[in-house]
């Protein structure tokens, strides 16, 4: 049964992830409508997801050094300054837009990184080794939930105030969360004196990755797998505000009822879970999920009209959250749980590096080529993902195994 200890954990991650959806909700919005650019726009995806990627590895460390709750605190706190300070900034020199929002991005993408680690190491210690499954499930339930309460705020606040101005109510939200972690005190401190004084290297943590990964097929298959659907995503992401604002000229607030839209999908998904895991294995949910992700792919890449780009839109990133919780089932089965920090850390360090680069293929590509073509290119590419990448795993994936046979394993 779940203690106060974990309440207050959850509700502060879900100011978190509410402040990162509006900043991912108004960014986007706050460039366009300064540079009318879709090669801008996705510069500024590219800026956003360097330093995450970059900064994994240190985030890592940091959070075996100085504990989870400790680290987890600073990245929000930092983050909430950062988006008031350049609330205030575009309010002096609203011709430093694009630098103003990119110093800002980077600033809360490098933070974002670093509560992302903390909070992978925080959970084991609120919850007993049985619950961690349902807790994985009730956090990506909050990463759904927020996916649509933050376009709805932002989309609501947008009738009274700017884009720009939506800066102030993610620094409040950061705020909430960083004081609700920061009550839990004793919380995430490092292990024992022995860990503390372990004072191993970032490249000696990549080495450990680097080996359980090069030896394991199965958890190489999923890094594949991951990564295409990242590059797709990313590419939906970086051109979705451009594309509903420019090419098919709608406004900013049908923009918002889009990412409400596809943010109700994935709630939808994970109250069906129960039901669907009933009737199918987690992986064969994983195997649909990811054809679904290709399909909505497809769509939009030949959407001529605003409906039929919404519906490829919602699949693929709507079915997102169904897609990690079977990555992140099937792959804790492949790793030794001494070294699971440093593996998880590359793992999503490799998982997640189509993101940058999908912001660097719409910023070269969008200004010569339709950004739709990208779509065309990446769905071949989850073509021949999908049946290579697999293979290695029909016969050995744990979670496409009967219940009695996986907790067996």
């Amino acid at each position: 049964m779940y203690t106060w200890r974990i309440w207050v954990f959850l509700g502060s991650r879900v100011f978190s992830t509410l402040g990162d959806q509006l900043l991912q909700f108004a960014v986007p919005l706050i460039v366009y409508d300064a540079t009318g650019s879709v090669t801008m726009s996705g510069l500024a995806f590219l800026i956003e997801w360097l330093p995450r990627l970059t900064s994994l590895p240190l985030a890592g460390l940091l959070a075996d050094r100085i504990g989870g709750r400790r680290l987890y605190t600073t990245a929000d706190v930092l983050r909430a300054a950062a988006c008031l300070l350049t609330a205030l900034a575009l309010g002096q020199w609203p011709g430093e837009t694009f630098k103003l929002t990119a110093a800002l991005m980077a600033l809360c993408a490098f933070c974002y990184a670093q509560a992302f680690i903390a909070l992978e190491s925080t959970v084991p210690q609120l919850v007993p080794k049985e619950d961690l499954a349902k807790a994985q499930s009730l956090l990506q339930m909050i990463n759904s939930g927020s996916g649509v309460l933050g376009p709805a705020a932002g989309g609501a606040l947008l009738i009274w105030i700017s884009p720009a101005d939506l800066l102030w109510a993610a620094a409040l939200v950061f705020a909430v969360s960083a004081c609700g972690v920061l009550a839990l005190r004793g919380l995430g401190a490092p292990a024992s004196a022995a860990a503390t004084a372990e004072r191993r290297s970032v490249l000696h943590d990549l080495r450990v990755g680097v080996r359980s990964l090069r030896g394991e097929p199965v958890l190489l298959s999923l890094v594949g797998l991951t990564m295409t659907v990242n590059l797709m995503v990313g590419i939906a992401t970086a051109t979705g505000a451009a594309l509903t604002v420019g090419h098919f000229g709608q406004s900013d607030s049908v923009f918002a009822s889009l990412q409400m839209t596809v943010g109700s999908l994935s709630l939808a998904t994970f109250f069906l879970m129960p039901w669907l895991l009933r009737k199918v294995s987690v992986y064969r949910i994983g195997i649909v999920s990811f054809a679904g992700i290709a399909v909505g792919g497809t769509l939009m890449a030949g959407a001529p009209l605003f409906p039929l780009y919404v519906l490829g839109y919602g699949l693929c990133i709507g079915l997102c959250g169904l897609f990690n919780v079977f990555i992140r089932i099937e792959r804790l089965h492949w790793i030794k749980e001494a070294e699971r920090g440093r593996v998880i850390s590359l793992i999503v360090l490799l998982n997640q590096s189509t993101m940058p680069i999908s912001g660097l293929l719409v910023a070269v590509v969008g200004g010569w080529l339709p950004v739709q073509t990208l779509f065309v290119a990446v769905a071949a590419l989850a073509a021949v993902a999908y049946p290579l990448l697999f293979r290695p795993l029909r016969e050995r994936a744990v979670t496409a195994r009967p219940a009695e046979t996986a907790a067996a394993a």
